[in-house]
């Protein structure tokens, strides 16, 4: 009965760690930050997992950052519990191999690459073989509670034949942020499938955060009765006027193109025709800027979609205070 509570109270922990990490920085945190992980990776079936959904915000608490030794203590007591349950599932050999497998593929690649001290290290100091087939008791796990970040779990379900769909989860233990890694590959390729996603991101370059055009404005969609609609460019341009905005010239709507719809611009329909300042923008051609315009003859013809841009008013620059004299 109480390695069963330890295992409930460890699932909701994790859900809760799933959502709690909405909207919070860079999970890998400054450029240089290395991370202790718990080496015992428990490995459970997702069905597992289901059964104490409607359960999880019953501790959402858990992971607001507060750090109580006594909790992290017992969560990884739980940890090393729900191994042991996970082995009364189908494919049961697939825990502790996996554990195992994915540890020592994520140590190969970075002997590969040279790098000596890898952002992720798992804490094996004062732990014996022996130890890592079992529960630890509290006393233990105390000791180890302060230099250990990160806990992992994967949930798995079988597909057709050796295919196998899992998702590996890292949870911070003090405050709840976590970072998923997916994949459906055959089962002896799922170690090193998910090892490499791991690897790449904490030890891949970090780019710099995209930036909105410099010379963008306010995008605006077309009137919602406009949607998906061909309308004249005297249509489009009166629609415009109406949010304080005007069509774009050729070259604002190929570096909104290039932005994309996730990177502050926009995105348009392939083989598209849109309104612009110099005619109508033809997505189908092979050509960037004003070689894509084509001359729009007749205003009043329904004959392309637009975007609507309100521009940002001039800088002016200000004078420099002036000594008294």
């Amino acid at each position: 009965m109480r390695r069963a509570v330890r295992l409930r109270w460890w699932m909701l922990l994790l859900f809760c760690g799933i959502t709690a990490g909405a909207g919070a920085q860079d999970f890998r945190g400054p450029a240089q930050q290395r991370f202790a992980v718990w080496p015992n990776i428990a490995v459970v079936r997702a069905s597992d997992l289901a059964e104490y959904a409607q359960d999880r915000q019953a501790l959402a608490d858990l992971h607001t950052g507060k750090g109580d030794p006594e909790k992290l203590a017992a969560a990884l007591q739980a940890v090393d519990s729900l191994q042991t349950h996970a082995q009364q599932g189908a494919l049961n050999e697939l825990g502790r191999s996996l554990n195992v497998q994915l540890i020592a593929e994520l140590d190969a690649l970075a002997r590969q690459r040279g790098i000596a001290n890898p952002k992720l290290h798992f804490d094996f100091a004062d732990i014996t073989p022996q130890q890592l087939q079992r529960p630890m008791v509290p006393d233990d796990l105390k000791k180890r509670v302060a230099r250990v970040q990160l806990v992992g779990y994967i949930t798995y379900t079988r597909l057709d034949g050796n295919l196998v769909q899992a998702t590996l989860t890292l949870v911070k233990l003090r405050t709840g942020a976590s970072q998923s890694f997916s994949a459906t590959v055959p089962v002896n390729l799922l170690a090193k499938t998910l090892a490499t996603q791991v690897f790449d991101y904490f030890e891949g370059t970090r780019l710099a955060a995209h930036r909105r055009p410099a010379s963008a404005g306010e995008w605006i969609a077309a009137a919602p009765g406009h949607v998906d609609r061909l309308v004249s460019r005297d249509v489009a341009a009166r629609y415009c006027a109406t949010q304080g905005a005007e069509l774009p010239t050729a070259a604002e709507l190929e570096t909104a193109e290039a932005a994309g719809f996730y990177g502050g611009g926009v995105a348009l329909r392939d083989g598209g025709m849109y309104h612009v300042q110099g005619g109508l923008y033809d997505t189908a051609l092979a050509q960037d800027g004003d070689s894509r315009v084509r001359p729009n003859f007749i205003a009043s013809v329904p004959n392309g979609l637009y975007y609507c841009l309100r521009r940002q008013p001039p800088v002016r620059a200000t004078k420099a205070a002036q000594p008294n004299r």
